[in-house]
């Protein structure tokens, strides 16, 4: 299943390849441990000062496990669907 997670992020704090570096390591270390969790990607709306992260996941809580690892505070995660056509 796909999930869209997203969280505030300050312009001035803005490293997305830090970010994805991170969110990446951790969806790593929650699958050591157990729960089915990949990084796709992580995107920045500068405007709106937010970040989307997308992971593959078996659920929800997987997702938030690995948004906690590198200590980024999700203000929320949907289940998603999505197409490369």
């Amino acid at each position: 299943m796909g999930f869209l997670a997203e969280f505030y992020l300050p312009e001035h704090d803005a490293d997305l390849a830090d970010l994805a570096r991170s969110a990446r390591a951790a969806a790593m270390k929650v699958n050591r441990r157990g729960s089915a969790v990949t990084f796709v990607r992580a995107m920045y709306a500068a405007a709106d000062e937010s970040c989307f992260v997308v992971y593959e996941a078996d659920s929800a809580a997987a997702v938030l496990a690995a948004g906690q690892a590198p200590g980024i505070a999700f203000d929320r995660g949907v289940q998603i669907n999505s197409s490369e056509a």
